[in-house]
């Protein structure tokens, strides 16, 4: 990987991980609005922790820290990416300058070429002063009290999300520079898990007990899959059949929880808000 030592800077965030997920592990609600208001707080927590990051990374760089700098972005963009089943969806217009890729003009690529690839922390005042400005408004409209999700767009990021991670992340070129990319993975398989089991399993499990069990097996695969040390360890090729097969079966179960049918694979294609 092109930086040498971020190993041991992703070990000394270990334990904050593992704070995280403990604090949301996957949740089940009893109906589906009930799931949607328990889903609302797990996007507040990540997008308060990507801001945290991205202000503790724009401290860094203005010093002139550059291995701080870096520890930050990582840190920044766990939360981002445990979000990725909305973000897109739901904040397109935010997420094309938060997260643009390949055309990583502007947001946390950008910013990742600057400080892992020329290993600088110059030039960058603008770039983070940026990204924190796009995530305070997206902030803003998911705290909004009159906003809430919905079933029917949360299961098409969902599944959106599991057809990506299979379709094109498995390649692992998605955070090259900061050789983060598995983890990118990883939080998405998190958040693809907390979403479908906090609004949509035990729902399911009424419907159709059988899919929801295979979705759920597919789902702890995937998380096995993309659970290793790093891309040069994980079976990229087993990564694409299960992220593709995990959305494929979330498009057979919208007509069983009663919401409609819809395709992945095509953002372009993803009715916007």
């Amino acid at each position: 990987m092109p930086i040498t030592g971020v190993t041991a800077r992703l070990a000394k965030l270990g334990y904050a991980i593992l704070v995280a997920t403990a604090i949301f592990a996957p949740a089940h609600a009893a109906t589906m609005p009930d799931g949607i208001k328990a889903y609302k707080p797990y996007i507040v927590a990540h997008i308060d922790a990507a801001i945290a990051g991205a202000r503790e990374m724009q401290t860094a760089a203005k010093a002139g820290d550059l291995k701080a700098a870096q520890a930050a972005w990582i840190k920044s963009r766990k939360g981002w990416e445990a979000m990725e089943p909305v973000t897109s969806i739901y904040f397109g217009d935010l997420d094309k300058l938060v997260d643009a890729w390949p055309d990583g003009k502007t947001g946390y690529h950008a910013i990742e070429v600057v400080l892992f690839s020329a290993g600088k922390t110059d030039g960058l005042d603008k770039p983070i002063a940026d990204l924190i400005a796009n995530m305070d408004k997206f902030e803003k409209r998911v705290k909004a009290p009159a906003f809430a999700f919905a079933p029917q767009k949360l299961l098409e990021g969902t599944a959106n999300l599991a057809y990506e991670v299979g379709e094109e992340k498995s390649g692992g070129g998605e955070s090259p520079y900061a050789a983060t990319s598995i983890i990118d993975m990883q939080e998405n398989v998190a958040g693809i898990e907390f979403a479908w089991n906090t609004v949509f399993a035990d729902t399911l499990k009424k419907k159709d007990a059988k899919l929801a069990g295979i979705i759920d097996e597919r789902t702890q695969n995937l998380k096995k899959l993309v659970g290793v040390a790093d891309i040069k360890s994980m079976e990229a090729k087993k990564v694409h059949i299960a992220g593709e097969e995990l959305a494929a079966l979330m498009l057979t179960a919208a007509p069983k929880l009663g919401l409609k049918p819809f395709k992945v694979g095509d953002e372009d294609d993803v009715k916007k808000d």
